[in-house]
């Protein structure tokens, strides 16, 4: 049989969510005998992306998220999925976007956040899982809010 993904991306952010979107992942990963595409993005306020931080803070930023995806690696990712960790920062559902397709991904599997949020956590998280959503040339499986 075919693979049906080659590459599969998993933008994460630490929370409950992103790792039931993380796991899913990973069983299809090892089904299709896929990469993964493990990334967290650094994200940066709209405000600050106009006055931009210093390219220290970031980097160290980045960096400490790095650090937290290799745990996270280490802790879920069964031995026989390939993956690669990537970190970025900026706006999220963009880096998300611009990974998608600098890798060659496939699929996106991401926590789908919002739902039972107030708006303005449907705007901050939510937005982000609809903008990838709208935007991506790839399937994205959204993986939806656990009780």
């Amino acid at each position: 049989m075919a693979k049906l993904f080659n590459k599969i991306l998993c933008p994460i952010d630490f929370d409950d969510n992103s790792m039931a979107a993380l796991d899913l992942c990973c069983t299809i990963a090892a089904l299709n005998g896929s990469s993964v595409y493990l990334m967290h993005v650094v994200s940066i306020p709209l405000q600050a992306q106009l006055t931009p931080l210093p390219l220290e803070s970031s980097a160290v930023r980045e960096q400490e998220a790095r650090t937290k995806l290799e745990q996270v690696a280490r802790d879920r990712i069964p031995g026989e999925v390939r993956y690669e960790i990537v970190t970025g920062s900026g706006s999220i559902a963009q880096a998300i976007l611009h990974a998608e397709v600098g890798y060659g991904v496939e699929l996106i599997v991401m926590a789908a956040h919002g739902h039972g949020r107030s708006a303005v956590g449907h705007f901050l998280l939510g937005g982000i899982a609809e903008q990838v959503l709208r935007e991506s040339k790839c399937p994205v499986l959204a993986v939806p809010l656990r009780q």
